[in-house]
């Protein structure tokens, strides 16, 4: 899975994306927006948690 903490930086550059680890699908639903749940296999690097936290919904 590979993601990425924001679309731009500060300076309006589109922000690369970072290798996470594998991952498998474990659910979906909805459409615009989409809820996918993953299982990811190693656990999320510190530098993603603060941001992550944002997105957990349930």
């Amino acid at each position: 899975m590979f993601v990425r903490e924001r679309a731009n930086d500060e300076y309006g550059k589109t922000m690369g994306y970072v290798f996470i680890g594998e991952a498998t699908l474990q659910t979906f639903e909805g459409a615009k927006p989409m809820n996918i749940k993953w299982e990811l296999h190693e656990p999320l690097p510190h530098f993603l948690w603060k941001d992550a936290v944002k997105l957990s919904v349930g």
